[in-house]
């Protein structure tokens, strides 16, 4: 059975298909014809679903998914510029949280965005653990500043001497993580991160990047294995997450202006 499939009798000769596909699998030679796919266009598809958002017949199917199985959006919904440019702006790093825990559907409804985030071939090779338990955290946390007492110039005292430790005090840790056989394992979880980091100040919540914690992860198998990862798996993302305690910021920070050539 074809991967890709054209209904005919649905099908306009719109040509929308065509111009969206990033694979170039769909082929039309006359503005009367009917598109059709390329020889080994099912070997080179890489499952977008471009063509199946973009047909404005439902006349496409992909691995028997249609355009019905798409979500729909209405386009006076979409922000404008500028209130895009006031999160990206506000989003700081949380370093002091809430003593409250924070709820498994507010977790869901996060992560359940970032699938959209986009990876190198659409590959989507980032894979998502939740530590949502207090305790479970300081557990993380010992082994890290453990792995930071065994360098030899215990790069992160400052920070293993913080009250609230590693972790800030964050209730959550979101940890991401690929398989050996990513694309391009760091640059995929980094723009999903980031993805679940400005959805959570969306949401009003708390984040930060867990350096640390990536780092510890990526040179110390006793922490993959705490996280219950294979050999084959590595750390490449980590979030602190938790409602914002008593840090409430009065305004954006200054930032210097950019480094800029235009060749």
């Amino acid at each position: 059975m074809d991967k890709i499939i054209i209904d005919k009798y649905l099908c306009v000769r719109c040509g929308q298909c065509v111009g969206a596909c990033p694979a170039c699998l769909f082929a039309r030679p006359t503005l009367n014809d009917y598109p059709s796919t390329i020889e080994k266009a099912d070997e080179y598809c890489i499952s977008c679903y471009h063509c199946l958002a973009v047909c404005p017949v439902h006349a496409i199917s992909v691995n028997g998914v249609d355009g019905n199985m798409c979500l729909d959006f209405v386009r006076e919904s979409i922000p404008r510029f500028e209130h895009i440019a006031t999160l990206a702006r506000m989003r700081r790093s949380i370093r002091r949280y809430a003593d409250k825990p924070l709820e498994k559907r507010v977790i869901e409804q996060l992560l359940d965005v970032v699938r959209w985030s986009p990876s190198a071939k659409n590959k989507l090779p980032v894979k998502w653990l939740v530590i949502n338990n207090r305790n479970k955290v300081l557990e993380l946390e010992k082994l890290v500043i453990q792995w930071l007492q065994s360098l030899p110039q215990q790069s992160g005292m400052r920070e293993m001497n913080e009250p609230n430790g590693i972790f800030r005090g964050a209730p959550c840790v979101v940890v991401a993580y690929t398989d050996a056989a990513a694309v391009w394992p760091a640059m995929d979880t980094a723009i999903a991160v980031e993805t679940l980091d400005l959805c959570a100040t969306a949401m009003r919540l708390g984040s930060c990047w867990a350096g640390y914690f990536i780092r510890a992860s990526q040179n110390d198998p006793a922490i993959n294995r705490w996280l219950g990862l294979s050999d084959t798996e590595t750390v490449h993302g980590g979030l602190m997450l938790g409602y914002i305690g008593d840090e409430a910021y009065q305004r954006i920070p200054y930032r210097p202006e950019l480094e800029l050539r235009w060749i």
